[in-house]
């Protein structure tokens, strides 16, 4: 049995409610990174979807991109028109999102932008196809991207709440849950340790957690978007399909289901040092 998203009566609007049949994937932090990357992403996700969600007649999953200011995928697959076997087709009236379709498999591809905030911090402003400032305070730029209309999520990444960027995230945490705030939960941490402290401080505090892969621009990392996510108690609308999902997150009242394993020890490894060697190329050629 498939289902609709809830509404409220007076107001039409989505309402937050429990997946009943395995609930629609979502993946809350993806990069594609490169044009030749998409289709192999693409056909990860959906059957990394396959494996967790339901099957759907209408959608098998969604991807909310978190692009950088270099990447910028996002601009270019919204008039490529196709990438391999997926037919890209936008939204009408929905900018920020394109349904990629491989006639098997439909997928919602949502453009997010992550930004660079002081201390080393991110925010990734989920649902838009704005540019935001870099380097600035993380409450400056939440406050940017919510009254952008947008949903705002902190992500956990390694090393990056410790010391004084981690007193800056319990600070935000402690003050009390926002409709449009959520901490990000990150696929390419360890399995074998626990959920890291802060993201219990902030469900403690009533905000969301929103997993995704956020994968790494080097190897075959991209394999695992789709594998990492959470569980959305609704069928978008495919006339709005961003608006149904960004209504019944602010609706929730906790976290939404999560589904999938972080990383065993040797990937983890493997991705710790493969990153600090990519960075390394890309900041001899400039870039």
């Amino acid at each position: 049995m498939y289902f609709a998203a809830e509404g409220h009566p007076a107001t039409g609007k989505v309402r937050c409610s429990a997946p009943r049949d395995g609930g629609l994937p979502v993946d809350a932090h993806v990069h594609f990174h490169r044009m030749e990357l998409v289709a192999p992403t693409l056909d990860a996700a959906a059957g990394n979807f396959a494996r967790f969600g339901r099957t759907s007649p209408v959608f098998s999953g969604a991807l909310l991109l978190a692009e950088s200011a270099k990447e910028r995928i996002f601009d270019r697959i919204a008039t490529a028109g196709a990438s391999g076997s997926w037919r890209l087709q936008p939204v009408a009236g929905e900018p920020q999102t394109i349904i990629a379709d491989s006639g098997m498999h439909r997928i919602l591809v949502v453009c997010g932008r992550q930004v660079r905030c002081a201390l080393g911090l991110e925010v990734i402003a989920l649902g838009t196809t704005s540019d935001y400032p870099e380097d600035r305070e993380l409450d400056e730029t939440l406050d940017r991207v919510v009254g952008d209309g947008a949903v705002a999520a902190v992500p956990w990444g390694f090393g990056k709440w410790l010391g004084r960027p981690g007193v800056r995230v319990s600070r935000l945490f402690s003050r009390g849950a926002q409709k449009s705030i959520f901490a990000g939960d990150n696929g390419g941490r360890l399995q074998i340790l626990k959920q890291p402290a802060l993201l219990d401080v902030a469900r403690a505090a009533g905000f969301g957690i929103l997993p995704g892969t956020d994968p790494f621009p080097f190897g075959s990392d991209y394999r695992r978007v789709g594998a990492f996510g959470f569980l959305a108690g609704i069928e978008p609308d495919p006339s709005a399909p961003w608006t149904t999902l960004r209504e019944w997150l602010q609706s929730c009242a906790q976290s939404p289901t999560a589904y999938g394993r972080a990383l065993n020890p040797i990937r983890f490894a493997f991705n710790q040092c493969g990153i600090q060697v990519h960075n390394r190329m890309w900041n001899r050629r400039g870039v």
